[in-house]
This record gives structure tokens, C-alpha cells and sequence, in this order.
């Protein structure tokens, strides 16, 4: 069963799925990208400086880009002046006269990178844990120079971004979407749409403030984007709430938040400013990939490189810097609180984002867990506090626990075995993070065992250890208590996650690389682990209870208004393993929601129902689809 499956995979000699998201440069193989991207991150250097300013530049690639930017027309005459000697050199080479440029050297005077050998050689590993005898948690540490000191990884600056620079409109069009019209929405539908957005989608993109939320005062591109999201959820009230209304609403405001992404750009002289515009570039993504009907998905992944980007340059891997003077104005104190708690919880937000793209996906990570230098997230009570007044009162009563730990801290102290409890006290919100780097490790670490159909054992049972340690932090709630959207979404991650941790992803092992959720879901179907691979393995027993997990939620959420749709894929991955496994003849695969042993006809009917209830968005309906066609 192997075999049909390798021979599906794309030639890995011929193919290059993983793209530097800085250079655009392409390789064969992810370590070989990691490899790369590591030359991306030297300690900077001045000692680059503009012959036509003051200006200064720690990489050759940067003095480019200003030259660009800052002196359009002296960059074109010096390009055509050196074009024409460039052209006279090589003849002169040609003929013996001079000796070549040096292999690192280019004819303009910048310094290209040294080619990789992407057919093999030394190659680094695709995780930042190194294939080095364990603790795990030695492998963290930052780098360090001969001399001891620690080595600082350059920082891009807001000023030098080029917005321009891989514009996802220009895939699409010369000109801004919507630019030719004017409209905007109306009073009554932004009131609505915020509503419906706090109501339904803030659970699981937990990142504006609903208390300080302005609309008056939030910039166009990131209200419209919210705008798009909520009208999912919800029908225009310009309309007198006429069913079917809100879509139509909601695909307008998209295209009208593009437009006005290039006006936002145009401002880049804010830190704050940059952080809203990552946050209007996530939620259009998360549109363009998991809501948007039509072909956006190019699109949606353009702007994920373009937002980290913008993170990094703005920023945002860095907390905020504390106040130099004090205050002691407690709603000067509560806003700043939010605007950083914001902005912490947005980076966490794109985090995900970026690993349930290789998770899904196969796509390569583009942010590293040692990039986050913030702490864990705060509790979601704090943040979510109505007035300086509770957030005061709040914080007096957690005046005697012990101070946050930085993330990648966090995951150190995991993975050395140290018990939670241990870990100063943080939103579960966060477990969400520790949960994604520790299967996007597992992938890259050991690699996925076609042999056994599971991981190979010797090498990642610290990081499954750590996993389950997670477990009781996942599911926080005391029974009886009533499921929240955000306890929702931190149970399906980790149960999601103690599924891939044993099962066999053929599609992930092939190297196949979707270029959409609606081919991932497919894939799901058409390459879901097999009943054979899965009893002579003998992770039945291990991955059924996580199974059920997913087959009792799907039962019990009679209105999944409030559920991340990433909730979906997982679900539908777990649905395709006990298919199998009913398939196959298993004993009690599906007893958890009433369907006897073997009985396709009735598994199907459930299924149909289950998901049936989110066909009002994009990944429902292609879900139902793909049932159809195991039913053909």
C-alpha cells in the first residue's frame, strides 16, 4: 500500500515546493530551505553605506532595495552603466584578459548567497531542535560566538519594508481591487458586523480588544477585514436581515479591505500602525483560504508572507518596550495593557496559522518558535476585563503569583520534563502554540516511519511525552461546566495533535504539498491511513480514543457558529480514520454516536448530518462533497 502511494508523490528531483519567504528562493527539500533561511539571519553589520546619503545597511540586499525605494533614477543609470561594463568584463574573461568576479561577488557590487546542493550533502534539519543526543531542551538555547556572547539576529526595520515587494493584488491585476468605487459600508452594518465578529469570531482569533475597540478610530483596511470575517456569521441589517444577505456582504468588504491595504500602507511611520495592518493582513487570509468561494487561495498565501514580513519589520516579534517615566493614570496603564496584550496574542494568532499550514499542507513553516520573544499569553479574563477599574481589581488578585515566562522559555522547561505546574500561571490559549511546535518538531525531527505507519519512537517519545503532559491544560473545564468557544478550539488542537502524533500522513510522507484546503480535504479522503497499516502498526488502541473525541463533539454541536473553521479539517481527519477502521471491519470504531459495527450506509448518513450543520461556509460544503464521493 506503500508503494501507491509513493508512486503519487512528485518527483523530488524535478519539483521545488519550499520557497524562501525573503528571497523567493526555491528548494527541493525543507532542510535545505532552513539551511538557506539560517544565512538570512547573520549578525548585522553597518559597515554597508548609500553613496548618495547617510544612510547605512547591515546587508547588501537592503543598500539594493533603498537605492531602489530612496533613488529610482541614479539605480537605473548605475544599472545601465553597469549592464555595459558588466557585458565588456565578460568578454574580457572570455579572452583571458581579467580574472573572474569571486564566486560570492555580483557584477553590481552586492554579494549573492553561496548555492546550496539541493540534491543531497549535509543538511540541516527543518526543526529547531537538532538531531543531538537529548535533553531536548540543550538544543534551544540561543547561539553563541567563540567568545561567549550571545549572537543578535538582524532585526528589519518599518522603514525599510517594501510594501510593493510581492504585492498579492499583483498576481491578480495591475490595479487595486474596488479602487474604481467609492463605497463603504454604513453605520448600521460596521455596528452589526463588529457585533457579530466579537460574538463569533473573536474566540478563536482572540487578538483586538473588544473594550477599547473603536470604529471611528480602528484604520479602514483592518475594520473591513473584520467586516468580511463577520458577515459569515451573520445578515446585513441594510437588507431588513434577508437570509442569504450577509454573504454578498461580506465578499464586498473583502475586496474593498484590498483596496484600502494599499492606502494603509502608505503610513509607515507607526510601530502601532504596522501591528494593525498585520492584523488586516491575517483576517483577509484566513477569508481568502477558509471562507472565500472563489479562487483566492493564491492569494491568501501571498499575503501570509507579505504579514510575517510586515511582522517582523514592525516589530512585532519583540514586546513592547515598558514606559521609560511612570504613570500612575490607571486607564493610561489598562490601554497600554491591551495594546500589548494585542499585540502578543496577534503574532500567537499568526503562529498557528503558520503551522497549520504545514500541518494541513505540507507548506513549510516561515516563523520560528525562537523568534517570539514574548511571554505566554495572559489569562483571557484580563485581557476580556470591561474596565481599567476590573482589570485593576483583577491583577491585585493575582498580585502573588510569580512573573509570565517567555515562550520559547516555556517550551524549554517542557520539554526538559518539567511538570506545568512549574510554568507561572497563563491562558490555555496559549497550549495551542506549545501543541503545534511540538508536532511540527515531531514531522521534522524523525520523519514519518512507511515501514510501521508511526513515528520512530527512539527519537521523539520526549516530545510525545511532553504532548500528553499538555493534555490536562487542553481540557481545563470541570465537567458539567459549559463549553466555551475558545475551550473548544484549545481540546480539538491537542486532540487533533495526539492523532497525528501516531498515525501515518501518506500525503505529508509523499511530499505532496496542497495549494489549498479544498485539495487537502481531498487528499484527506483519497489517502487516509488504511485499515491494514493502522492494525499491523497497533495504533488503533492509541488514536481511537482521540477519535471518539471528535465524533462525540461533532454529535453534540448542534450550532457550530462559534467554531474555528480549521476545526473542520481536524474533525474531517477523524472521521476518515474511523471510516477506515468501520471499513475494515474494526469493532466499536463508531459506537460513540450510535453507528453499529460495519454499517457504511448509516456511518455516512451521520457524517452527511455532522458536517451538513457548517455548510453555510466554504470548508463545510467541500467536506460534504467529499463524502459524496465515498458514498460513488
Amino acid at each position: 500500500m506503500a508503494c501507491s502511494v509513493s508512486s503519487a508523490a512528485p518527483e523530488p528531483r524535478t519539483f521545488q515546493p519550499f520557497q524562501c519567504s525573503i528571497c523567493q528562493s526555491r528548494f527541493t527539500r525543507h532542510e535545505n530551505l532552513k539551511r538557506h533561511a539560517a544565512l538570512h539571519a547573520r549578525s548585522p553589520d553597518s559597515s554597508l553605506s548609500c553613496d548618495l546619503c547617510s544612510a547605512t545597511f547591515s546587508r547588501p540586499d537592503l543598500r539594493v532595495r533603498h537605492m531602489k525605494r530612496q533613488h529610482p533614477d541614479e539605480d537605473n543609470q548605475r544599472r545601465r552603466n553597469l549592464s555595459v561594463t558588466s557585458s565588456g568584463s565578460s568578454r574580457k574573461r572570455a579572452r583571458g584578459d581579467s580574472p573572474a568576479l569571486s564566486p560570492s561577488e555580483t557584477s553590481d557590487g552586492s554579494y549573492a548567497l553561496p548555492p546550496i546542493d539541493q540534491d543531497g550533502g549535509d543538511s540541516m534539519l527543518g526543526s529547531e531542535l537538532e538531531s543531538t543526543s537529548l535533553p531536548l531542551a540543550s538544543t534551544l538555547e540561543p547561539s553563541r560566538s567563540e567568545s561567549g556572547t550571545s549572537e543578535t539576529a538582524f532585526i528589519p526595520s518599518l522603514a525599510d519594508f517594501n510594501f510593493h515587494q510581492w504585492s498579492p493584488d499583483a498576481l491578480f491585476t495591475n490595479q487595486h481591487p474596488s479602487r474604481q468605487d467609492d463605497w463603504y459600508p454604513s453605520d448600521s452594518q460596521i455596528s452589526h458586523g463588529c457585533q457579530l465578529f466579537f460574538d463569533h469570531v473573536a474566540g478563536f482569533l482572540p487578538f483586538l480588544h473588544r473594550p477599547t475597540f473603536e470604529t471611528h478610530e480602528t484604520s479602514g483596511a483592518l475594520l473591513l477585514s473584520v467586516l468580511a470575517l463577520a458577515y459569515q456569521y451573520g445578515e446585513d441589517p441594510d437588507s431588513g436581515d434577508e437570509a442569504g444577505s450577509g454573504q454578498p456582504l461580506s465578499i464586498q468588504c473583502f475586496h474593498r479591505a484590498r483596496a484600502f491595504i494599499a492606502t494603509e500602507e502608505e503610513r509607515v511611520d507607526e510601530s502601532l500602525h504596522g501591528v494593525t495592518l498585520v492584523q488586516a493582513y491575517l483576517l483577509l487570509e484566513v477569508f481568502a483560504l477558509m471562507y472565500s468561494t472563489d479562487n483566492d487561495a493564491s492569494y491568501g498565501f501571498k499575503t501570509h508572507s507579505k504579514m510575517i514580513s510586515l511582522a517582523r519589520a514592525a516589530g512585532l516579534m519583540q514586546p513592547t518596550p515598558a514606559s521609560p517615566t511612570e504613570t500612575e493614570d490607571l486607564e493610561q496603564l489598562w490601554l497600554t495593557f491591551a495594546q500589548a496584550e494585542s499585540a502578543k496574542r496577534t503574532l500567537y494568532a499568526i503562529h498557528q496559522i503558520d503551522t497549520l499550514w504545514y500541518q494541513i499542507l505540507s507548506i513549510p513553516r516561515s516563523l520560528s518558535h525562537l523568534e517570539i520573544k514574548h511571554d505566554l499569553p495572559c489569562r483571557e479574563a484580563f485581557f476580556t476585563a470591561s474596565s481599567s477599574g476590573e482589570w485593576a481589581a483583577k491583577q491585585l488578585l493575582a498580585k502573588n503569583q510569580a512573573s509570565p515566562v517567555p515562550y520559547s522559555d516555556a517550551v524549554r522547561r517542557l520539554l526538559s520534563g518539567a511538570h506545568l505546574d512549574a510554568i507561572p500561571d497563563f491562558d490555555p490559549y496559549g497550549t495551542i502554540n506549545i501543541t503545534h511546535f511540538i508536532l511540527s518538531s515531531a514531522r521534522e525531527v524523525s520523519g514519518w516511519s512507511t515501514m510501521t505507519g508511526t513515528l520512530s519512537m527512539d527519537r521523539i517519545e520526549p516530545l510525545r511525552a511532553s504532548l500528553r503532559a499538555l493534555g490536562p491544560y487542553a481540557h481545563p473545564q470541570t465537567p458539567g461546566t459549559s463549553q466555551t468557544p475558545s475551550v473548544a478550539l484549545w481540546e480539538a488542537t491537542w486532540e487533533a495533535a495526539m492523532i497525528d502524533m501516531q498515525s501515518w500522513s501518506p500525503s505529508h510522507t509523499g511530499g505532496i504539498i496542497a495549494n489549498s484546503l479544498d485539495a487537502g480535504l481531498h487528499q484527506m479522503t483519497a489517502m487516509a491511513p488504511s485499515f491494514d497499516l493502522m492494525c499491523k502498526s497497533k495504533i488503533v488502541s492509541t488514536i481511537q480514543p482521540h477519535v471518539d473525541w471528535f465524533l462525540r463533539y461533532l454529535d453534540a454541536t448542534l450550532i457550530p457558529d462559534t467554531e474555528a473553521p480549521w476545526v473542520i479539517l481536524y474533525a474531517y481527519k477523524a472521521f476518515m480514520i474511523a471510516w477506515q477502521l468501520l471499513h475494515g471491519g474494526a469493532k466499536g470504531c463508531m459506537q460513540v454516536v450510535g453507528v453499529q459495527d460495519g454499517n457504511r450506509e448509516a456511518a455516512l448518513a451521520w457524517a452527511k448530518k455532522a458536517f451538513g450543520r457548517r455548510r453555510n461556509w466554504k470548508l463545510g460544503k467541500v467536506v460534504v462533497s467529499c463524502l459524496d464521493e465515498l458514498r460513488a
